[in-house]
C-alpha cells in the first residue's frame, strides 16, 4: 500500500531511503530513485546484492537479541519499514517489543507510519541523526521506548551517509552516552577497502548529479572509533557476510566477503 499523495511525490529527488528499497526490489521508491539506482549498478554490478546482505545481516541481529530478550529496538536511519523489518522479525519472536523507526526523508517516515498503523508498538518519527538531542528527546519516541532501559540501537547503512563536516564521531558519542547500560549498538558502514578509488568517485559522481547525499566509504580503523568504548561482541568488526552468519542468508559473497561493500560489528555498553 502506497503513502497518502504518493503521486505528487514522483517527481522528488533520490534518497537513501528511496535507493535502498529500488535495490531491494521494493515497491516505495521514486523514479529519481530507479534512475540513481540503475546508475550505480552500471558502476558496482554487485550493489543490489550488498543491499539484500546488509539486509540479512540486519534480521541476524535483530533475531540474536530479541532471541536474547531485548525488547526495545531504536532503528536510526531507518528507510522505508517494509516487509521482513525490525518489528515484524522482534515482534514474532517477542510479541509486545517495542520498535522506533527514525529517518530524515518524509516518504520513508509517512510510508512507515501507514504500514504500522494499527500496531501500538511501534512508530516511525522524522528526525536528524545529526541532531541525536533532538531525536532522543522525541515525544513520540518516547511514548514507544523507554531509554532509562537497555535499547538495541541500530545504525545500518547510516553513517557512511555523514560527510566529516558532519561530526560522526561526536554524533555517535552522544548516542553512546544516552543509552542506557547494557545496551547494544549495532553499525555498519561501507569500507573503502571495498572499492576502486575509481568506482568511488564515479558513485559519488552519480548521487551528486541527481542531487542525491552522497555516501563516503571509510577504513577498518575509522569505522571502528564509531565504537567509542563499547565492548565488541565477537566475531569484532568484520565484513557484513562474516557477523553470526546463518545458513539462509544469501552466499553471493561468502567466498570473498570484501566484495560485499560493507563493515558490520556490534558491541554492548558496560
Amino acid at each position: 500500500m502506497r503513502p497518502p499523495n504518493w503521486m505528487n511525490m514522483d517527481k522528488g529527488r533520490a534518497t537513501p531511503a528511496g535507493l535502498y528499497d529500488a535495490l531491494l526490489g521494493g515497491e516505495f521508491n521514486l523514479p529519481a530513485d530507479r534512475e540513481l539506482a540503475a546508475r550505480a549498478l552500471k558502476i558496482v554490478p554487485t550493489m543490489a546484492e550488498a543491499a539484500k546482505t546488509s539486509r540479512a545481516f540486519l534480521r541476524r541481529a535483530v533475531v540474536e537479541f530479541a532471541q536474547e530478550g531485548f525488547d526495545q529496538f531504536l532503528d536510526i536511519g531507518s528507510g522505508i519499514p517494509a516487509t521482513g523489518n525490525v518489528h515484524e522479525i522482534a515482534q514474532a519472536i517477542r510479541p509486545g517489543a517495542r520498535v522506533a523507526y527514525v529517518d530524515i526523508h518524509p516518504v520513508a517516515v509517512m510510508t512507515g507510519q501507514q504500514i504500522l498503523r494499527g500496531n501500538p508498538d511501534a512508530t516511525a518519527i522524522i528526525g536528524d541523526v545529526r541532531n541525536p538531542d533532538s531525536v532522543l528527546a522525541d515525544e513520540e519516541l518516547n511514548r514507544i521506548l523507554d531509554l532509562s532501559r537497555p535499547v538495541v540501537l541500530l545504525t545500518v547503512a547510516l553513517l557512511h551517509y555523514l560527510t566529516d563536516d558532519d561530526n560522526p564521531l561526536d554524533v555517535m558519542a552522544k548516542l553512546r552516552e544516552r543509552l542506557a547500560p547494557g545496551s547494544i549498538l549495532v553499525l555498519t558502514h561501507g569500507a573503502t577497502e571495498s572499492f576502486e578509488t575509481s568506482q568511488a568517485r564515479e558513485v559519488q559522481s552519480a548521487f551528486a548529479e541527481l542531487e542525491a547525499p552522497k555516501p563516503i566509504t571509510r577504513n577498518y580503523d575509522q569505522v571502528k572509533e564509531f565504537f567509542g568504548d563499547f565492548e565488541m561482541l565477537p566475531p569484532g568488526l568484520v565484513w557484513l557476510p562474516e557477523w553470526r552468519p546463518s545458513p539462509d542468508d544469501p552466499q553471493w559473497f561468502a567466498a570473498d566477503p570484501v566484495r560485499s561493500g560493507a563493515l558490520a560489528g556490534v558491541a554492548r555498553k558496560r
